[in-house]
């Protein structure tokens, strides 16, 4: 009798460390890495920054979906001349799946319009809540990054966005006012507690020296008052290029590949996925962003 329940114990055993072993083989599902894209006012080239990344870090191999955040200025589909017949509305209304309402953009990235849906996901039930939540969780794990366009400025439906994200992209303009306004939202959201890591981009700079003094000048200031690290993750030069894109409606990234603005892009691209970019925190993954941002909206 006590030799049966010895080999009963070896065989549990020795299932149990199949069963475990089975399990480490299993490849792990990968978070998508979710960047916020901001600024601290509007005109400094956010959306065309956003974009533009989100084509770049497409061109690296990567998949990458764009969410037009910015509630009622939203224009990612007018830049590149594409007209989404639903958005994140329709969603909710349950009339659309999260695929239907997806546009494919510039170099395959997926762009989800996102109109008023944001808002009215904080009115849902529970129940209904859940079922859109999973929906867009559906996504995770098949995008490696989802880049946040969000409205300019501290407003809390700004801010949440940023709050929420793992990784914070601030886009400044070397003027007085727009590094003011950089500095304040860095500091709204560190006292908000963020939990990601904070990155600045200089745009529309009259050249390298002058990226470079902005961009440290921020630098110092986060550190010594704030005591955040802020990384730098570089500049975009002041292009004719640029408007011409848009007034084309064409991506910069397409339309003109070799102008500096878009080697600059580029480049930034390049450091945002290298091996020694990554966030401070484990990316939380595309369900779980949204189920943080619905309960910062109520």
């Amino acid at each position: 009798m006590k030799d049966q329940a010895e080999k009963l114990r070896i065989l549990t055993r020795n299932v149990k460390q199949q069963i475990e072993a089975e399990i480490d083989t299993v490849p792990k599902r990968k978070h998508t890495r979710v960047i916020a894209v901001t600024s601290g006012k509007g005109g400094v080239g956010k959306t065309n920054i956003a974009l533009n990344l989100a084509i770049s870090i497409s061109e690296l191999g990567e998949k990458v979906i764009l969410l037009d955040a910015d509630m009622g200025l939203g224009n990612v589909d007018i830049i590149v001349g594409l007209i989404p017949r639903y958005n994140l509305y329709d969603l909710i209304k349950r009339e659309k799946s999260i695929r239907e309402i997806m546009i494919t953009g510039p170099k395959g990235i997926q762009i989800i319009p996102g109109g008023s849906g944001i808002f009215q996901m904080a009115d849902l039930k529970e129940w209904d809540l859940r079922m859109i939540v999973d929906e867009l969780g559906s996504l995770d794990g098949e995008s490696d990054y989802l880049i946040v366009d969000t409205g300019a400025g501290i407003a809390s439906n700004v801010l949440n966005f940023a709050l929420t994200a793992d990784e914070i992209i601030i886009v400044t303009t070397p003027e007085p006012t727009s590094i003011t306004d950089a500095y304040g939202i860095i500091k709204t959201a560190t006292l908000r507690k963020a939990r990601g890591k904070f990155h600045l981009i200089v745009n529309r700079v009259e050249s390298k020296s002058e990226g470079d003094a902005v961009g440290k000048n921020i630098e110092y200031v986060c550190k010594r008052f704030l005591n955040v690290k802020v990384n730098i993750l570089g500049h975009v030069m002041e292009d004719s290029k640029v408007h011409n894109a848009v007034m084309q409606q064409q991506a910069l990234m397409l339309m003109a590949p070799s102008s500096i603005a878009a080697q600059n892009v580029r480049g930034i691209a390049h450091s945002l996925c290298g091996v020694n970019a990554q966030p401070r925190v484990e990316p939380i993954g595309i369900k779980d962003f949204f189920r943080r941002l619905v309960k910062s909206l109520e």
